[in-house]
């Protein structure tokens, strides 16, 4: 049976409701109670978690290629994961906005239905770990060693990389950071003028990139965030899909 169309703005809505539901009346953070202070480190836990945020990555990662199947697959695993070793009830809202959204993600057979899924997972890593009070340290993104056409795809990856870090920490300047890395360097430079064909297609796209970066450098909160980074997947698969390249480690 073919799964059910999914409702972008509805799938979206999912994990912003959640971050309201971690807020108190006019919308103010609530006062944390022993639960949502920060935890004591274990083992067991933080290498659960290092699988947990791997497959979350996975997703991401396959979305972005525009890799559906994989997506879907990936998706699928980290909705059927057990719960996590010890952690608190103020985490509980979260696990099960996570495994709905990857639920959906796994589903979806449209590109912008797991797109708004893979946001929602991405949102709700950060607001989790801001409701109990834990801020994960993630490897800043190696920089390019190369240049041309090759090295500009990369800057791409580190940018959208640091955007994801910037949702699921959560960080706002992390967020920044890679919304302006992806506004720099037009890709005209880049493209090798021996193939007309690519370079267009390959130009059509860096606008519609760099378009989506100024709309993220001034995306001011985590709703905002979470639209432009759903819109930001689908650009990317797209042209990946339209040009069939595979520019490793994409």
């Amino acid at each position: 049976m073919k799964p059910p169309r999914l409702c972008v703005q509805w799938v979206i809505l999912v994990v912003l409701m959640s971050v309201a539901a971690a807020a108190g009346p006019g919308g103010q953070q609530t006062i944390p109670t022993q639960e949502q202070r920060p935890l004591t480190p274990r083992a067991d836990r933080a290498a659960f978690m290092r699988g947990h945020f791997a497959l979350v990555m996975d997703v991401h990662e396959a979305l972005i290629r525009g890799q559906l199947p994989v997506a879907s697959q990936k998706a699928k695993a980290l909705a059927d994961q057990p719960d996590p070793p010890d952690l608190p009830a103020s985490a509980a809202p979260y696990l099960a906005t996570m495994r709905l959204a990857a639920s959906r993600a796994a589903a979806a057979v449209q590109l912008e239905d797991v797109a708004a899924a893979s946001a929602a997972m991405l949102a709700t890593c950060g607001d989790c770990h801001r409701a109990v009070g834990t801020m994960p340290a993630h490897a800043m993104p190696p920089q390019p060693t190369v240049g041309g056409q090759v090295g500009h795809m990369l800057s791409h990856q580190q940018a959208v990389d640091l955007m994801v870090q910037g949702l699921t920490v959560p960080s706002a300047w992390l967020w920044q950071e890679g919304a302006v890395a992806l506004e720099r360097a037009p890709l005209r430079k880049a493209v090798s003028s021996s193939n007309q064909k690519l370079s267009k297609g390959l130009l059509e796209a860096e606008r519609s990139v760099h378009h989506l970066a100024a709309r993220a450098r001034v995306a001011g909160d985590q709703r905002s965030r979470v639209y432009v980074y759903s819109e930001l997947a689908q650009s990317c698969a797209t042209c990946h899909a339209r040009l069939k390249s595979e520019v490793e480690p994409w």
